[in-house]
């Protein structure tokens, strides 16, 4: 085989692998990215839930003992 049809063989190697990263990162940022912000946006909502609770419950307290 000659140069020239080795360098065509191997652009067309390269072209498709650029194809399937282009593929895999187009999955990574459409499904699992938005995932993974899904999940932190309901943990930040459990933070401060029980933030909340913990600050309602030492107000309480304080008021408590002050009355």
């Amino acid at each position: 085989m000659s140069t020239e049809q080795d360098n065509k063989e191997a652009i067309i190697r390269i072209e498709g692998k650029l194809e399937l990263m282009d593929s895999k990162l187009g999955v990574l940022k459409d499904n699992h990215l938005f995932h993974i912000e899904k999940d932190m946006r309901q943990l930040r909502a459990l933070v401060w839930f029980i933030g909340t609770t913990v600050f309602a419950q030492m107000m309480f307290i304080v008021l408590r003992t002050f009355m």
